[in-house]
C-alpha cells in the first residue's frame, strides 16, 4: 500500500468518525427538546466554567475516538480563557458537531446526559398527605427535587410574577431552579381579549431572570388541550394550574348535553351570535341586552370539563383550578363524583335545579364560608374512572381518576399567588364567591 493510499484511508476514517459524531449530537438534540431547553441555564455566564469542566471530565473518562476527544477538550478549555485561537475552536465545534460553540456545548450536555429530562415518580399518597397538611398547595414546589409549573390560560402573567417573587428566593436558597411554562390561546397582537393578553412588561421581566434560577417560556395562540404541542413542554409538571377556567368553554359537557341544547341555551342567555371579521381578524359577535359585543372567535367553542380534567391528569403531579365560576364548577363537579344521577342527560345546570340534582353535596358545599375547604370524598365517593376524551389516548389506560379532590370557597387565599381574574372578585359585589379545586391524579 502506498503512502498516498494509506493517507486516503486515514482521511476517510476521520471523515466517518466526525460524521457519526455529528449525527449523534444532532439526534440527541432533536429527540430531547425538553432537555435542550433546560441546557440554557448550563451556558449562563456564571455557570459556564463549571459546565466546560464537566464536559472535559466526561470526555477524558469515556471512550471516544482520540481525534474527537482531544480536539473537543482543547476547544472547550480554550473558551475559559478567550485568545486569538478561539476562532480555531469555533471551527472545531462546527466541524465536530455542526453547531456554533454555545449551541454545541448545549447539545453535548444533552448527549452526555447532563440535564434531567423527566420528573421523578412521586408517591401519590405522599403528595396527598402533604396537601392535607399544608394550607398552601403551591408549597409543593419547595418539596419536590425538580420544581416545575405549567399555567394553562396564563392571561396577563400577573400570577407568574407573584409566583416567582414568592418562590424563587426560597428555591435559590435550596439550590434549585424553577421551570415555569405558561400558555394562552389569545393570539399575540390580536385586537380582541383586552386586559387578558400577556403583559409585555411582565413578559420581559420574567424572560430576563437568570436561567440559573428560572427556566421561563410563554407560548401565545396555543390551545391548552392540544396534546400535539406537548413536545415543547415537560412530560409532567410538579404543578399544573388553570385560573378561571373559561366559560362557556368548560361550562357544558358535550358527552352529557347535546350541541343543539347548548346552542339554544347560549342564545337565550347570551344573545344571538355569529362569526364576523374585524379588520381582517375573525371574531365572535354577540347581541347581548341591546349591546353588540365582540370576542375571540373561539369564545363559544365548547370543550367541556372532561377535556380539561384529562389534560390536567396527564400533565400534573398536583393540579389546581382557581377562581372557578359557578357554571363551570358544578359541571366539573358532576364529572368527579361517583353518582350518575348528578350527570343528568341533556339538562343544563341552573341555580334553580342545582339543589335538586346535587342534594346534600350542594347543601354542604354552599355552606362553606370563604377560605374554608373540605375533602370532597367526605361528602360523596369519587368517580372510579373518568373517560379519556383527548387524543392520542393514554396507552394501556381505559380511563383515569383522581385520588384526592379538595374544594375551597373563595378567590384569593392567604400566602397563595393569585391570578388577575381572582383579584377582580373583591370588586364584584353582586358576584358569588368562586371556587377552587385541588386535585391529585391517581397514577
Amino acid at each position: 500500500m502506498t503512502r498516498e493510499s494509506s493517507l486516503n484511508i486515514f482521511t476517510t476514517s476521520l471523515h466517518e468518525e466526525f460524521s457519526q459524531f455529528r449525527h449523534q449530537v444532532k439526534q440527541a438534540k432533536s429527540e430531547d427538546p425538553v432537555g435542550w431547553e433546560l441546557t440554557r441555564k448550563l451556558v449562563e455566564p456564571r455557570v459556564l466554567p463549571t459546565t466546560l469542566d464537566r464536559l472535559t471530565e466526561h470526555l477524558s473518562q469515556n471512550a471516544y475516538p482520540s481525534s474527537i476527544q482531544e480536539r473537543l477538550i482543547a476547544a472547550l478549555q480554550s473558551l475559559k480563557t478567550p485568545t486569538p485561537k478561539t476562532k480555531a475552536s469555533t471551527d472545531t465545534f462546527r466541524e465536530l458537531t455542526g453547531l456554533p460553540p454555545t449551541k454545541a456545548i448545549r447539545a453535548l450536555c444533552v448527549l452526555f446526559g447532563f440535564v434531567v429530562q423527566k420528573l421523578s415518580i412521586v408517591d401519590s399518597a405522599k403528595l396527598e398527605a402533604f396537601v392535607r397538611a399544608h394550607p398552601n398547595p403551591y408549597d409543593w414546589l419547595l418539596e419536590t427535587d425538580q420544581p416545575s409549573l405549567l399555567d394553562l390560560g396564563a392571561g396577563d402573567l400577573s400570577f407568574e410574577e407573584e409566583l416567582t417573587e414568592q418562590y424563587l428566593p426560597q428555591l435559590h436558597n435550596s439550590k434549585k431552579s424553577l421551570t415555569l411554562h405558561a400558555l394562552d390561546r389569545l393570539q399575540p397582537g390580536s385586537q380582541l381579549g383586552g386586559v387578558y393578553h400577556a403583559n409585555p412588561e411582565r413578559l420581559t421581566r420574567l424572560a430576563k431572570i437568570s436561567p440559573e434560577h428560572l427556566n421561563f417560556r410563554f407560548w401565545g395562540a396555543k390551545d391548552m388541550l392540544d396534546l400535539s404541542t406537548s413536545r415543547e413542554r415537560l412530560t409532567t409538571y410538579s404543578v399544573v394550574t388553570c385560573h378561571a377556567p373559561a366559560t362557556p368553554t368548560f361550562a357544558y359537557e358535550p358527552t352529557r348535553v347535546s350541541q343543539h341544547t347548548i346552542e339554544q341555551h347560549l342564545q337565550q342567555t347570551k344573545g344571538e351570535f355569529k362569526t364576523v371579521r374585524i379588520d381582517g381578524e375573525e371574531a365572535l359577535e354577540v347581541k347581548h341586552r341591546g349591546r353588540t359585543l365582540t370576542f375571540p372567535s373561539w369564545k363559544f367553542a365548547i370543550r367541556g370539563p372532561l377535556a380539561l380534567l384529562d389534560v390536567l391528569f396527564r400533565q400534573g403531579q398536583l393540579c389546581i383550578l382557581s377562581a372557578i365560576d359557578a357554571e363551570v364548577f358544578w359541571e366539573i363537579l358532576a364529572q368527579l363524583v361517583d353518582n350518575e344521577a348528578m350527570r343528568p342527560s341533556n339538562i343544563i345546570f341552573t341555580e334553580e335545579n342545582l339543589p335538586t340534582i346535587f342534594k346534600q353535596v350542594y347543601e354542604s358545599l354552599s355552606s362553606l364560608n370563604e377560605g374554608e375547604r373540605c375533602d370532597l370524598s367526605n361528602l360523596i365517593p369519587l368517580r372510579v374512572r373518568l373517560p379519556q376524551v383527548l387524543t392520542p389516548r393514554m396507552p394501556g389506560a381505559s380511563g383515569f381518576r383522581f385520588r384526592y379532590v379538595e374544594v375551597r370557597r373563595g378567590a384569593v387565599f392567604s400566602d397563595m399567588p393569585a391570578s388577575f381574574t381572582a383579584k377582580q372578585f373583591s370588586q364584584m359585589s353582586e358576584e358569588a364567591p368562586p371556587w377552587c379545586l385541588i386535585l391529585i391524579p391517581d397514577r
